[in-house]
């Protein structure tokens, strides 16, 4: 232990249990917040208030508290940790910003632009405190919940990147994070963690592209074997590029997104997506089941397509295969992603030139 700090995870989903397990079994006190409606699973873990976590890590756990109260969750906790996917964000920052408390320590795995959305709803709230905002560029681990108080982590990322804002504070976040798991290294803000996000690249083009197979065989799709071609790797890769020229446009060191595979995953001589999802290192071979209207769409293009694109707007940059998934997503869906995702508007960033927005991003005060 590093201090005697006390944390809190918001979303008792499979990345937050393993979290607050990992946590919670190196001795630290751990709260965890639920906003859905209590099942007879969610009152069992309540009550027992253990976690066990097994697979590529092992440990237990002991919580102190389990509770659909953010006021509860949250008093006099050092850290707070949001582990819920992108699109539960607002509603779960919403019932948050009532109850921060100067000097706090705000985490959110994955960041997906989650510091401006922060930052503009503290605003309409008017709640002004002494606090940092840090995003992680995805959740650590591949895991998934196999009961109510047990998690199975496949595979853990060997590095990670991760921002604070202000960016005063990143060696010190980074110091508590590496004592959880020494696997986080910094990025240059949080803007550059949000758009090192590669699920942007690896999950809405081939669900869009494998659309038929996905609906006549759904539960035994494998996203990345059964949906990645040589051809589907190949625009992958290229629309990567238009992800890689938007951080060259705003002076970010952006990771491309086979390059990120072999960090996380391990090193081989693998020249393309497709030959890595098909090599040993690949964490990817026994993952089953997607959706047409599944999270690889629903989740990572409105929150990450869409504030991408709209960067690339104001920097010139063209995206064009960046643009076709979000036209049509937006056609199969029925549904305007560009106008109900994070455009810049939403994040409160819109009037900002290149520079206001990199200084934002540094410089935040809340």
């Amino acid at each position: 232990m590093i201090g005697e700090y006390k944390f809190a995870i918001l979303g008792c989903g499979n990345g937050g249990k393993a979290l607050a397990g990992q946590i919670a079994s190196q001795g630290y006190s751990v709260s965890m917040f639920e906003a859905l409606s209590e099942s007879e699973d969610f009152k069992k873990f309540q009550q027992e208030k253990n976690l066990h976590v097994r697979g590529s890590i092992s440990c237990d756990g002991a919580l102190d508290l389990i509770t659909t109260n953010m006021k509860e969750a949250v008093k006099d906790r050092d850290i707070i940790f949001v582990v819920v996917p992108a699109f539960a964000h607002k509603p779960i920052f919403e019932l948050l910003v009532p109850h921060l408390e100067d000097g706090q320590k705000v985490i959110v795995t994955p960041g997906n632009y989650s510091t401006f959305m922060i930052k503009k709803i503290m605003n309409e709230m008017n709640v002004h405190k002494n606090i940092s905002i840090t995003e992680v560029a995805s959740l650590p681990y591949a895991c998934r919940a196999t009961s109510h108080d047990t998690v199975m982590v496949y595979k853990q990322k060997n590095k990670l990147k991760i921002a604070t804002c202000p960016t005063d504070k990143n060696d010190e976040i980074l110091k508590i994070m590496n004592s959880i798991s020494d696997i986080y290294i910094p990025a240059k803000n949080v803007l550059e963690v949000s758009l090192d996000n590669f699920n942007a690249i690896l999950h809405p083009l081939p669900v869009l592209l494998n659309i038929a197979g996905i609906e006549k065989n759904s539960d035994n799709f494998r996203h990345y074997i059964d949906g990645v071609s040589p051809l589907v790797s190949k625009k992958m890769e290229e629309m990567d590029e238009e992800r890689l020229y938007i951080g060259k446009e705003y002076d970010l060191n952006l990771i491309s997104t086979l390059e990120q595979e072999k960090m996380y995953y391990g090193l081989n001589d693998s020249s393309s997506l497709y030959e890595y999802f098909n090599s040993d290192e690949s964490p990817y071979k026994e993952i089953y089941g997607q959706n047409v209207f599944g999270r690889y769409i629903t989740e990572d293009l409105p929150y990450l397509l869409v504030p991408a694109s709209q960067l690339a707007q104001k920097v010139g940059v063209d995206t064009p295969l960046l643009d076709m998934c979000i036209s049509l997503a937006s056609t199969l869906h029925d549904k305007d992603y560009m106008e109900n995702g994070y455009n810049l508007e939403h994040l409160g960033i819109s009037h900002m030139t290149k520079e206001e927005i990199l200084d934002y991003s540094s410089n935040m005060i809340f």
